[in-house]
């Protein structure tokens, strides 16, 4: 099975028993073609350094969000990466695993804050929501390096092992992935949308869900994030060797079929 980096040959493992061989071309190049997608799907990989003129934060600046960086890299294909010492804010650093807690005012932080002190954000009713919230629905898991990058899968390494991958999509290339997720599945439970910061949906829950389900995840929902998109784009993240999957079944899939060929041509035109 063949896949492709461009002027790229790497093999990457699926499972312990089934290698996939990546050949020469365009990374998910079925899937690209077939949704008429016009940004770059982004993998995550981690590492123990960045090279030079990867776009981050400064070590130990102030206040920053991590979606800049994502549109960074899927808008003007560039590479980007947070860090220990530099994630842009400590919900991130926790959501990529670089510490271990969030700290006691993100009960408040998430509801219905503090009289005088701090704005609560009103996403959970109270506090007790969040500490529910914290105990079971929001898993944490530690970082496996000391940097996070986001690459442009045309820019993967052959040294790369991307964990996720994740699509900035319109509403017609969503509609697409969703089927195609639950196209080789026996039941309809192959993607769900989960309450949680915009950078939880694109790296956090697919983590979990590389040793979970493995679903897709449907994400940017956060309303803080969504003042900094398109107002079309959503996004798809999934495991990275269950993208590969997808990919490989496009062919025979509705995707070749009329209905889908008639949403294509409405994408080519627009």
């Amino acid at each position: 099975m063949l896949y492709g980096t461009k002027e790229l040959l790497v093999q990457w493992r699926i499972n312990p028993n089934k290698t996939v061989t990546w050949g020469y071309g365009v990374v998910f190049e079925k899937l690209r073609d077939a949704l008429c997608l016009e940004i770059e799907p982004v993998a995550v990989v981690w590492a123990d350094t960045v090279d030079e003129g990867t776009v981050t934060y400064k070590k130990d600046a102030g206040h920053g969000c991590v979606i800049p960086l994502i549109k960074k890299a899927a808008f003007e294909g560039k590479i980007a990466a947070v860090g220990r010492d530099c994630t842009g804010c400590r919900g991130a650093a926790y959501h990529f695993g670089f510490i271990d807690e969030l700290g006691p005012q993100f009960r408040y932080f998430l509801s219905t804050g503090i009289p005088g002190q701090l704005e609560g954000e009103g996403y959970k009713k109270t506090p007790e929501l969040v500490d529910a919230l914290m105990q079971s629905g929001l898993k944490h898991l530690p970082a496996p390096k000391d940097y996070c990058v986001f690459k442009p899968v045309t820019l993967l390494s052959p040294e790369d092992e991307p964990e996720v991958v994740f699509f900035l999509v319109n509403p017609d290339q969503l509609s697409a992935l969703v089927v195609l997720a639950n196209y080789d599945l026996p039941g309809n439970d192959g993607v769900t949308a989960l309450f949680g910061s915009g950078c939880d949906s694109l790296i956090l829950f697919p983590r979990l869900e590389k040793i979970g389900k493995r679903r897709g995840i449907i994400g940017l929902t956060d309303v803080t994030v969504r003042k900094m998109l398109p107002p079309e784009i959503l996004s798809f993240a999934l495991p990275f060797d269950r993208a590969l999957e997808l990919e490989a079944n496009v062919p025979g899939s509705f995707l070749e079929r009329k209905v889908w060929q008639g949403i294509r041509e409405r994408l080519i035109k627009s």
